[in-house]
């Protein structure tokens, strides 16, 4: 099976030890892009569930306060 290019993006931020973001790397983005009041936050979430490397509750959160 072909590496798709989240895998190689994983892989190489694991190589990098970046760490996953967690509940309140999560949540302080959200509220912060949410100030803004032009839906930043509402894109930014979406970013995070397609793409983001979070942890397993911070995941949860993002889907549970913007529901696709």
């Amino acid at each position: 099976m072909a590496q798709t290019h989240g895998d190689i993006w994983r892989e190489h931020a694991k190589q990098q030890g970046i760490p996953l973001r967690t509940l309140d790397d999560v949540r302080d983005t959200l509220a912060r892009d949410k100030k803004k009041g032009d839906g930043t936050d509402i894109a930014m979430a979406r970013l995070m569930l397609r793409h983001g490397r979070l942890t397993d509750e911070a995941r949860a959160y993002v889907a549970r306060e913007y529901p696709q």
